[in-house]
């Protein structure tokens, strides 16, 4: 009977396989670690974005209502302003990254305790302003646990038009990733305000 011969796998074949197997595995969960890490990453920088936006947006639109007052037909004429939201620092005033003004919520031509706003950092927080009486009943309005904020600057602008000067405001955020510097996102916005003021009072209100 003829002798049948068998042949197979050598140890060490055996072992370059396996050799060869665990680096391309090694590889393509290096390549998933990676896709990953990339993913959450788009993910939080979206959510920075998100929630920048959102405090810029919120800020925008109290600050357009600056020194509205529900009486300026009858206060306001381009050589005088007599109403209680065009007197002083309170009504409009801006310095450094802290802003101030007024107006009139409620529409009775009164200004009313909590009807003093405004913006300011501190720290790495945004803060608005509650109330005139006091230091002003400053909240947080950002957690800088989840987005901390490293620059807040606003630029005034003035133009005078027929007796009266219309305001617009540059607002400027800068925010980073809590921790990681190397994460920003800045974002800018003009605001126009919507109530001009007389023109007698741009030595005031436009230094």
């Amino acid at each position: 009977m003829p002798k049948v011969t068998q042949g197979g796998e050598t140890l060490i074949g055996l072992l370059v396989g396996l050799s060869v197997g665990l680096v391309v595995l090694a590889a393509g969960s290096a390549m998933l670690a990676n896709h990953l890490r990339g993913h959450r990453m788009a993910l939080q920088d979206s959510h920075l974005h998100h929630d920048l936006r959102s405090a810029m947006d919120w800020m925008a639109r109290e600050l357009r209502k600056a020194q509205y007052t529900a009486d300026a037909w009858q206060s306001r004429a381009p050589s005088v302003c007599d109403d209680p939201f065009c007197q002083g620092w309170q009504d409009f005033s801006i310095e450094g990254d802290w802003i101030d003004f007024s107006y009139d919520r409620d529409h009775n031509g009164e200004k009313d305790d909590d009807e003093c706003m405004g913006f300011r950092l501190s720290g790495t927080t945004l803060h608005a302003r509650r109330s005139c009486s006091g230091s002003g009943d400053w909240q947080a309005i950002t957690d800088s646990a989840n987005l901390e904020i490293t620059a807040l600057r606003w630029q005034l602008r003035c133009e005078l038009r027929n007796g009266w000067v219309h305001r617009s405001v540059l607002m400027d955020l800068t925010a980073q990733w809590p921790r990681d510097a190397a994460r920003q996102i800045r974002l800018s916005q003009t605001v126009h305000l919507r109530n001009d003021l007389p023109a007698s009072t741009q030595a005031l209100f436009c230094p």
